[in-house]
């Protein structure tokens, strides 16, 4: 019988707490998704960088908008300019509800979540992120 393949979200928020939630509730929802955290975005882009072909990047990267060394807005235009990250799906996770925040995710064809505050809400949230992720992209065989 054959392993399931593996799926890698890249989930970059200093919120140490909302890290946990969500591990436990992608862990909950499906088993085949393993969450690589980071705590700003500069972690995110390294971690991108060294992923290498298309076939090892992660299927979605989730970004806060408000984090130390690089925040979501710089990490996202940096993404979204790099030719090699084009099938990457990447969604904000954020507190934030300023109009120039979304209008800045918008402008980069991103959706923008706000930061649950019940587990339950946290679960809806996460299983919607899920459907972003195109698990086509991503070949976690070179992890094992």
């Amino acid at each position: 019988m054959m392993k399931p393949q593996m799926h890698t979200i890249l989930w970059a928020d200093d919120d140490i707490d909302d890290l946990h939630i969500v591990r436990d509730v992608i862990s909950n929802i499906d088993s085949r998704y393993r969450m690589v955290e980071v705590t700003n975005g500069k972690e995110a882009v390294e971690y991108l960088y060294s992923s290498g072909n298309s076939h090892s990047l992660p299927c979605l990267v989730v970004l806060d908008i408000n984090m130390p060394v690089m925040n979501g807005k710089d990490t996202l235009a940096l993404i979204r300019r790099e030719q090699r990250f084009d099938t990457v799906a990447v969604a904000v996770f954020t507190t934030s509800s300023n109009e120039k925040d979304r209008q800045f995710c918008k402008k980069y064809g991103v959706e923008m979540y706000s930061k649950p505050h019940t587990y339950s809400e946290f679960e809806r949230m996460v299983a919607d992120l899920l459907s972003l992720c195109k698990t086509d992209c991503n070949d976690e065989s070179s992890l094992n």
